[in-house]
């Protein structure tokens, strides 16, 4: 049996059932266990990781230390992410012990992942990676789909259920307060829009409602545009539906 200890330290346990042509034992099974040291030691964590909201700045360092007898040195760092993260070594103990603070640079709501490569001294281990995940979740949202339908529409009949003409979607603030509702623009005059205060700086309510004597015949799909004072662009909502 062999251990492939790449990427792996501490202990490590496995076995393996060996089947022979010898009556009296046709079936063994053979285990091997062993603790695997590693050449570096990377704290907490041997990866990266920063979540928060857009426009939040985060930081997140590892302590890299080195358990060989001769010095150890990181003589290069690399990254695939350079446009969305930033990174600082700074030394803890010569030749021994670095510390690696990794920060966000983009403040952008979104999902980014990559890898630091650091090239040693080692000959052990001369390189390794830790990989970097960013998550910058929106601060302002829509709760549910962003797309509302209406379905089809019957305006000829004489008795038509109005309320099938109207919908709410919530604009919520995931964290502390301090939201406003600035502006609602609809892409059509028969698109009727409001807004209503559920929880001052935290939750509101843009009701919409479509003009029954306006509504052109045949399929839609339109937008609504909802300016916060949190948000460089516009909250969207799509509507559509099929008038007949």
């Amino acid at each position: 049996m062999k251990v492939k200890t790449a990427n792996r330290s501490g202990k490590y346990k496995n076995s393996a059932v060996v089947y022979s042509n010898d009556p009296q034992n046709p079936k063994q099974r053979i285990s091997i266990s062993c603790i695997v040291k590693p050449y570096i030691i990377v704290k907490p964590t041997k990866y990266i990781r920063l979540i928060g909201y857009e426009g939040d700045k985060l930081s997140n360092e590892v302590t890299i230390t080195s358990v060989e007898e001769h010095p150890f040195e990181i003589t290069n760092i690399t990254t695939d992410n350079g446009s969305n993260i930033e990174y600082e070594l700074r030394t803890i103990q010569e030749g021994r012990k670095y510390s690696l603070e990794v920060k966000n640079r983009t403040s952008e709501e979104g999902f980014y992942k990559g890898k630091i490569v650091l090239e040693t001294n080692s000959l052990n281990k001369p390189k390794f990676f830790l990989p970097v995940l960013v998550k910058l979740n929106k601060e302002v949202v829509i709760m549910g789909p962003p797309t509302r339908s209406y379905g089809t529409i019957l305006t000829s009949r004489k008795v038509y259920n109005e309320k099938r003409l109207k919908q709410t979607v919530l604009v919520q603030k995931l964290r502390g307060d301090g939201l406003t509702i600035k502006e609602v623009k609809s892409s059509k005059d028969w698109i009727l829009t409001e807004a209503e205060t559920i929880k001052e700086g935290k939750q509101y309510a843009i009701i919409i409602t479509l003009d029954k004597d306006k509504l052109p015949k045949g399929k839609f799909k339109e937008q609504i545009d909802i300016f916060t004072n949190y948000k460089k662009g516009p909250l969207v909502v799509n509507v559509e539906g099929e008038v007949r």
